[in-house]
């Protein structure tokens, strides 16, 4: 089979967003709260908005002008700003693609999960979140080469939490997922070159790649909050194997402990080979924000610099306060600013 070549392919973005200042949508989230007795994180930091989504697009105009289409996922709210009329913008509710009996939702998870329903969606597309930024100019190979998506090949051991974390339990489940499709070390040994090469992986990826290799199974995968991309195909064959989980997952209406998330799909690729290794310093850089000033400066002089190519600012809920947040926000607004101050087509 010929590989496509790079310009023969198109690969769209597709980016979520929510307005947690939405009257009526609090009052619709408010009203499904407390429904269930297990463990559901609805907390604000996982709907606040940093007013920084306009330089989401500005970046993604000046610095990835070759994108297909941009998907922007929400539950029908948009920006007042926002020009719906944007060639290259696509605007699309829950309710165009997600099946009646998971709405409304207020998870993610959901929402990632059924990503592959949207009919016009490119087989290539990079699945974003709104905290993360393209910050200096990028190519198509960044996220695929010769039509496989691009990762960092790295096994992490999953490990506890404080007390009521969640994401160690959902990341739990996403890897037993794999676990009962692929034998970990037949995946290995079939793709030894992508997991153990020094030069794609780095030192300190290989090391911990040969520890975990001890296991008699996948015992979790590094998770890098940065764009994934995801093949449309990759996420029809997960829903072909594993309907039932995906559906229970989706039929919570909040991120629930019971969860897979929407890593199960870049775990799939993983496992089954078909990928491109890269470290993960060459993709981008995460931080999340905290109550430290001096540590706020220091990542809008990372905005402002263009140091990483992909800057994901992670609102972990990690401010103490709400005046912390206040203040986080507006200076990196500011940076933002600094960095990307024109108004793109994506703009009123």
């Amino acid at each position: 089979m010929t590989k496509p070549a790079q310009s023969e392919y198109p690969i769209d973005f597709v980016l979520l967003w929510v307005d947690d200042s939405d009257p009526e949508w609090k009052k619709l989230k408010n009203s499904y709260s407390g429904r269930t007795d297990y463990m559901v994180d609805n907390r604000d930091a996982r709907y606040r908005d940093w007013d920084t989504l306009k330089y989401w697009f500005r970046g993604v105009e000046k610095f990835a002008p070759w994108v297909n289409k941009i998907y922007f996922v929400t539950c029908g709210h948009v920006p007042e700003w926002l020009n719906l009329k944007a060639d290259k913008l696509v605007h699309i509710k829950h309710a165009d693609y997600i099946p009646e009996e998971y709405l409304p939702t207020f998870s993610s998870h959901t929402i990632e999960l059924n990503l592959n329903r949207i009919g016009e969606l490119s087989e290539h597309f990079v699945y974003f979140n709104d905290d993360t930024f393209i910050c200096r100019p990028v190519s198509r190979e960044l996220f695929y080469r010769d039509g496989k998506p691009v990762h960092q090949a790295r096994l992490h051991a999953i490990r506890a939490g404080k007390m009521g974390a969640m994401m160690p339990h959902i990341y739990l489940n996403t890897t037993e997922v794999i676990n009962e499709h692929f034998d970990m070390q037949e995946v290995l040994k079939k793709d030894r070159a992508k997991w153990f090469s020094l030069a794609r992986n780095g030192a300190a990826n290989v090391f911990e790649n040969l520890f975990c290799s001890k296991y008699n199974m996948f015992p979790g995968f590094g998770n890098e909050h940065l764009p994934v991309p995801i093949l449309k195909s990759t996420m029809d064959t997960v829903w072909k194997l594993e309907g039932a989980r995906l559906d229970e997952t989706c039929r919570h209406r909040f991120r629930d402990v019971r969860d897979v998330s929407q890593f199960v799909f870049r775990y799939w690729q993983l496992a089954s080979g078909n990928f491109v290794p890269e470290k993960i310093g060459n993709i981008g850089a995460c931080y999340t924000i905290k109550s430290d000033r001096e540590f706020v400066r220091k990542l809008c002089g990372y905005v402002t610099s263009g140091k990483y190519s992909l800057l994901c600012l992670n609102d972990a809920d990690a401010l103490k306060t709400h005046d912390d947040f206040l203040w986080a926000r507006e200076q990196i607004e500011r940076a933002f600013n600094k960095l990307l101050p024109e108004k793109c087509s994506f703009e009123k």
